[in-house]
């Protein structure tokens, strides 16, 4: 299963968090959640145990191959985590980021981890395999897919209709993430009075001062406005 993990995941490695690098050449993938559980028996259960989580901590396991052929330089990404060996305090711990490969939204992850790292032979000349385990310190926080490409947003529906100067108009769609903080939602081309992003499909924004009639809506994010205008009448 791990190895499959390892075919639908890619992982990338940081110093700092902000620049990413690929790990290549994974051959096995293990993420791994070690909660601890505390009893919560008493006598009016059936005679079942009961528990409840009180702590909970996450741990990655990766496993790649590693060229030791003299002059070949090292794997960048495998070089970040090597660095960590026999180091202390910030120094043996790395950034790490797990998202999958075919773009689903759910079950991509970045956090910071101590490194563990274990080499062994393979059976081949000049290729080793490492184990690199990453003890998660601290929190594990899930992420937008960085393997996805963004899109310009979409807005599809617009309600309730022909509301008039500072009301509130809720726009459904796609793609709104990132939408520009200044002149990112605009009606018949004059900017909302406020607006804020719900989520990437929901924004609510107040009508600016204009005259009844077509006010096409027009949302823009950091990748581009939407292609096609949404048409809406406002009210007087």
């Amino acid at each position: 299963m791990s190895k499959a993990l390892a075919r639908r995941f890619k992982v990338d490695v940081s110093v700092d968090g902000v620049s990413w690098t690929a790990l290549r050449n994974i051959n096995d993938f293990a993420p791994k959640e070690n909660a601890t559980n505390q009893s919560t028996d008493d006598y009016d259960n059936g005679g079942f145990a009961g528990f409840e989580k009180t702590l909970t901590g996450w741990q990655l396991v990766v496993k790649f191959s590693r060229d030791t052929t003299g002059n070949i330089p090292s794997d960048p990404g495998q070089l970040i985590l090597e660095n960590t060996r026999f180091q202390f305090g910030d120094a043996a711990r790395a950034y790490v980021r797990w998202y999958d490969r075919n773009g689903a939204t759910i079950g991509n992850w970045s956090g910071r981890a101590l490194v563990d790292w274990n080499q062994s032979k393979t059976g081949i000349a000049d290729i080793e395999e490492v184990t690199a385990t990453l003890q998660g310190d601290g929190i594990l926080t899930t992420i937008t897919n960085p393997g996805v490409a963004a899109a310009v947003p979409n807005v599809i529906t617009a309600a309730p209709p022909a509301v008039a100067v500072g009301g509130q108009v809720t726009l459904a769609g796609t793609g709104f993430t990132g939408t520009l903080a200044t002149t990112g939602v605009k009606f018949g081309g004059v900017n909302a009075t406020t607006w804020t992003v719900l989520s990437d499909s929901l924004i609510v924004a107040v009508m600016p001062a204009g005259s009844a009639g077509s006010a096409p809506i027009l949302v823009t994010n950091a990748v581009g406005p939407d292609a096609t205008p949404l048409p809406y009448t406002r009210g007087a």
